[in-house]
């Protein structure tokens, strides 16, 4: 066959050959590089320019103009991204396949509850330093112990299973209970005998507020549109519309991402531009009755509005009262807030009663499915969100008076509302329409706290059922005719839950107010359903077992001490860093639990500090809110009859904490929910808070009289900076 390819002629000589070149005729000469033509030289450059970047275009890099951008006829210099040095990417990469080792080689519950750092701290430096003394922790607890969590301690294994509501100390939280503590114990020891009774010239352990404290955020309207507000239409009151914007926007930012009576959004719409649709005269005097309380803390020229307020809200409610209305419906939960905080917490059986009530009668309340769903066809979308935030606003509002303030004689809703929980979808309508699942815009100040608090005041329903509307009477202790199996039922329910918060409800640097209050609420709650079960409040010297945790030690008393150590930690990171601590009284129930666990329990090393941070911040609350004068009172009331106090230094604090009163004298102030909580469990008529505020001399005399009141020594609390490293 032949072959007709063509003749290859040989490659031409070149007049310099290469010394290590091989002969031209060779058949295995390769072909030349210069042969092959020239390809364009990638440009090296570490950064582009913005403008490149944009145009994702190649780039020389060039200052202060590049190339490309001259060619392109560009008048302005280049600008760069900062770029991070070699050194810092490196360890930034080292730290990143650390962490992706741990989270292969790790326990699943140690993986998960890293994963959860990382994700709540955009810093990577910050998350490494809040990860590396755990995983330090778990290689020396499996180094020396076995590693079924049976053989460690409740606390341990809540910790290592249920991170999200049970944390382990973080670097912040750390330092500023250091801080904390550190102040108070160098307040409290300026006398050189540990054991010399506390005199008339120590110091005062309750300084005033202090004025110099940035309150500078509530002074700025949270709403652009508040700049338009024309009060004068909705109110008599003289007060100027720029202000009453800012003790508005005040109310917005601070309480109503945990109250949420309303829809924020549909109510700014119509109080701006004087509608009456979703707001009305009598829900804006209640807000500004409540919300010029607040306000005092940072302007105390309000003060004088608030009895005015307060009359015109009386007089529109009693005109207004027998009109069911989502707006009414608002308006008497704030009303009820605001006469609980202005010391005239008498009349607010008489509002929760009023919401139910009206709540039942509008449907909002244990109504079957097939009858909600029928009404929502017949309703706007912004008719329903609005209906969604009154439904669960009251719903919640009703649960937490009847939770945390265990008011007797309080009405409560059957069932929780069968509307659909702001921010989800409405039932399906027939005929689906682009507006049919419109929801109104969430407002960013609110975050993702009240859909959350929704569902969470939907499990503690059921426990202010059981444990108090269907206590027996006369009373008799919770825990004869509540189980423990139903308690430990409701715990592991709630610990549970907690671990599907989505990421913006993990305690962090960045959490908004609102957050922390919410983890307040949760371990106030833990401590309500297992109180009745602790030794103490028994009255038993052997604990009880709680059956479905694999800890030998698990008993509700080890159970309650962990939330303790939690609130603690909460209360004094709250105090500490968020100015609204003093202008907003949601977080105060967390305050009267702490006093009730440490009080009667000297053998704490801190107890004496947590005793004076929780006196000291009724001090700073009665600022803005007349009540927490009588609670400040009560603990010292409390801590007298407990034995904590002798008389002496009992009234000598007393008198030091009066000395920077703000209000009115107490003996006007009503307060009768509960500060003794295992005494209201029996008798709360003299466990409430204004009783033991009235009984503050009579328990000292009987103190003096049977000789205890020289049992206790003023302790000043050791310095061991261990000690928050464990809490």
């Amino acid at each position: 066959m032949s072959k007709r390819y063509r003749q290859l002629l040989p490659v031409p000589p070149s007049e310099n050959p290469p010394p290590n070149s091989q002969p031209s005729g060779s058949s295995s000469t390769p072909r030349s590089s210069s042969d092959e033509p020239l390809k364009r030289q990638r440009i090296g450059t570490q950064l582009a320019c913005n403008s490149c970047r944009k145009r994702k275009i190649r780039c020389d890099g060039g200052k202060p103009m590049c190339e490309a951008c001259r060619r392109r006829g560009e008048k302005k210099p280049c600008t760069y991204a900062e770029t991070r040095s070699s050194d810092q990417t490196s360890k930034e990469t080292e730290q990143i396949l650390v962490l992706f080792d741990i989270l292969k080689t790790a326990p699943e519950t140690q993986a998960i509850d890293i994963l959860r750092v990382v994700r709540s701290h955009t810093d990577l430096d910050t998350a490494v330093s809040i990860i590396q003394p755990r995983i330090t922790q778990i290689i020396s607890d499996h180094e020396r112990s076995p590693e079924h969590p049976r053989h460690l301690g409740l606390e341990a294994e809540l910790m290592a299973r249920h991170s999200l509501a049970f944390p382990a100390l973080q670097p912040l939280e750390s330092s500023i209970l250091k801080k904390s503590f550190s102040a108070s114990r160098t307040s409290s020891t300026t006398h050189n005998d540990e054991n010399t009774p506390m005199t008339n010239s120590d110091p005062n352990p309750f300084p005033d507020h202090d004025p110099t404290r940035s309150l500078t955020p509530a002074l700025s309207p949270c709403d652009e549109r508040l700049e338009e507000l024309n009060i004068g239409f909705w109110t008599s009151v003289p007060i100027a519309s720029n202000l009453a914007a800012k003790v508005i926007s005040l109310y917005l930012e601070t309480d109503h991402p945990l109250l949420g009576p309303f829809d924020p959004t549909l109510f700014m719409e119509d109080l701006v531009h004087c509608r009456t649709n979703y707001c009305s005269k009598l829900l804006v005097s209640a807000i500004m009755y409540w919300s010029c309380q607040m306000y005092s803390a940072v302007d105390s020229t309000v003060q004088s509005f608030i009895p005015q307020f307060c009359e015109e809200a009386e007089n529109r409610w009693s005109l207004e009262k027998a009109t069911d209305s989502l707006m009414n419906l608002a308006a008497t939960q704030l009303l009820g807030l605001a006469y609980l905080g202005n010391g005239k917490d008498h009349y607010v059986l008489t509002y929760v009663s009023e919401v139910n009530a009206m709540g039942a009668r509008m449907g909002l309340f244990g109504v079957e499915q097939s009858v909600a769903i029928s009404k929502a066809k017949q309703v706007s979308p912004e008719l329903q969100s609005a209906t969604s935030y009154a439904a669960w606003g009251t719903f919640n509002w009703i649960v937490l008076m009847a939770l945390f303030y265990q008011q007797p004689g309080l009405s409560y809703p059957e069932h929780p509302p069968i509307v659909p929980i702001p921010g989800q979808e409405w039932y399906h309508p027939p005929e689906p329409s682009p507006e049919s699942h419109q929801q109104t815009p969430q407002q960013t100040y609110m975050g993702d706290t009240f859909p959350v608090l929704c569902r969470f005041w939907r499990i503690m329903h059921e426990v202010t059922l059981k444990y108090y509307r269907d206590q027996p009477f006369p009373r008799e202790s919770l825990s004869s005719h509540i189980t423990l199996a139903f308690a430990e039922y409701k715990y592991r329910e709630l610990i549970a839950w907690a671990e599907t918060l989505p990421p913006s409800m993990v305690r962090s640097e960045q959490s908004p107010h609102h957050v922390l209050v919410f983890h307040i609420w949760l371990h106030v709650a833990i401590l309500c359903v297992l109180r009745p079960f602790t030794v103490r409040a028994r009255d038993s010297p052997k604990p009880l077992r709680l059956k479905t945790f694999p800890c030998k030690r698990s008993s509700p008393d080890a159970a309650y001490k962990a939330s303790v150590n939690q609130l603690k930690r909460l209360v004094v990171v709250y105090r500490e860093k968020y100015a609204c601590s003093s202008y907003t009284m949601l977080w105060h129930t967390a305050l009267i639990h702490v006093a009730n666990a440490i009080l009667g329990n000297t053998k704490d090393p801190a107890w004496r500090f947590y005793l004076f941070f929780c006196v000291e911040s009724y001090g700073e609350l009665r600022r803005s809110f007349r009540f927490a004068e009588t609670i400040g009172r009560s603990i010292l009331s409390m801590a007298l009859q407990q034995g904590d106090l002798s008389a002496d230094e009992a009234r000598r604090l007393m008198v030091q904490f009066e000395e920077n009163r703000l209000t009115s004298p107490s003996e006007d102030i009503r307060a009768t929910f509960m500060a003794d909580l295992n005494l209201a469990m029996t008798d709360p008529e003299e466990a409430s808070v204004e009783s033991l505020s009235d009984r503050f001399e009579d328990i000292a005399l009987f103190r003096e009289f049977t000789n205890a009141g020289d049992s206790s020594e003023d302790e000043p609390v050791e310095s061991d900076d261990n000690t928050w490293d464990t809490l």
